[in-house]
């Protein structure tokens, strides 16, 4: 597990403003924490998806 803290971690609402998030040479969008030392991306579906209608759907990393 990464170190979860510092700045090679982002997340979308850590206040540091909008960043390009690129994979395999290609931009990425729906990103929602990514850790740039350890090389891990989690990426929502697109559209985004709501079970319930109001919490917004996080894939599970741990399978």
């Amino acid at each position: 597990m990464s170190d979860q803290s510092g700045e090679h971690v982002h997340y979308w609402d850590d206040g540091r403003g909008r960043r390009e998030v690129i994979i395999d040479g290609r931009p990425v969008t729906h990103v929602i924490w990514c850790d740039t030392r350890a090389g891990i991306a989690v990426v929502a579906d697109k559209p985004l998806k709501a079970s319930d209608g109001e919490t917004v759907d996080i894939p599970s990393c741990m399978g």
